[in-house]
């Protein structure tokens, strides 16, 4: 089992019971000072937790970025979400990281019985489709949109015993979080098609192959990722 189509990290979320403490102690550590900081809702019928549907709600978010990537912290106020849920099992914390996935019903598909989808819109998980009267009042985090199974669904592995949520979101609706939360979230690249000459293709065997660098001490590899080259250094 595997999460197919994973084109890089959005954000890191915490659970909070206080955006204030957190941005006072581990924010002014890490040196992040730009915060977006949202109240936001969650409507009453179209969000399910665990296959049911659950009623409003009320939160605040912060947003900030941090180097290449980005945290959410959300800290619940009323009625039942699964942050909610998890600071009643777990306490505060890292609670789920958030990937964009170039197709979301096919990640979704790709984790079969290995994973529930444990909170998301209605749609998204069988037999909790939301009535068709319900309407959407306020304004969630992450924001829905007008498709009923939603672009967003946080998931979780059956038999893991390290506990936080992986947050899937589908890059093709990334304009609309871009919409809601700025450049506050870290994006998906676009991706350019090309074909036949526009390739470039690696050397072959023929043509002399740079020899690897050499080494005295064990080195991580491709296994970590490499910080982006600052602009003055492309010069």
């Amino acid at each position: 089992m595997s999460v197919p189509g994973i084109t890089g990290l959005c954000h890191i979320g915490f659970a909070v019971r206080s955006i204030e403490e957190f941005q006072r102690t581990w924010g002014a550590l890490l040196g992040v000072g730009d915060w977006l900081v949202r109240d936001v809702n969650q409507p009453d019928g179209l969000l399910q937790l665990h296959g049911e549907l659950l009623g409003p709600a009320s939160s605040r978010v912060a947003f900030a970025r941090l180097a290449d990537t980005a945290i959410e912290l959300v800290e619940p106020h009323d009625g039942r979400t699964r942050t909610s849920a998890w600071l009643e099992e777990h306490g505060p914390g890292i609670h789920h990281l958030a990937f964009w996935v170039d197709d979301l019903d096919l990640a979704v598909a790709a984790l079969g019985d290995a994973a529930e989808v444990t909170y998301s819109p209605a749609g998204r998980r069988p037999g909790t489709a939301p009535p068709v009267s319900a309407v959407v009042r306020g304004h969630g985090a992450p924001p829905l949109t007008p498709e009923p199974a939603g672009f967003w669904a946080y998931t979780e592995a059956r038999d893991a015993r390290v506990p936080w949520c992986l947050e899937l979101l589908d890059a093709r609706s990334a304009d609309v979080v871009r919409a809601a939360f700025g450049d506050h979230l870290v994006y998906p690249r676009p991706r350019h098609p090309v074909s036949g000459d526009h390739l470039v293709h690696p050397p072959t065997a023929s043509q002399g192959l740079p020899e690897p660098p050499r080494h005295d001490h064990a080195v991580p590899g491709d296994h970590l990722a490499r910080p982006r080259p600052r602009p003055e250094d492309r010069a």
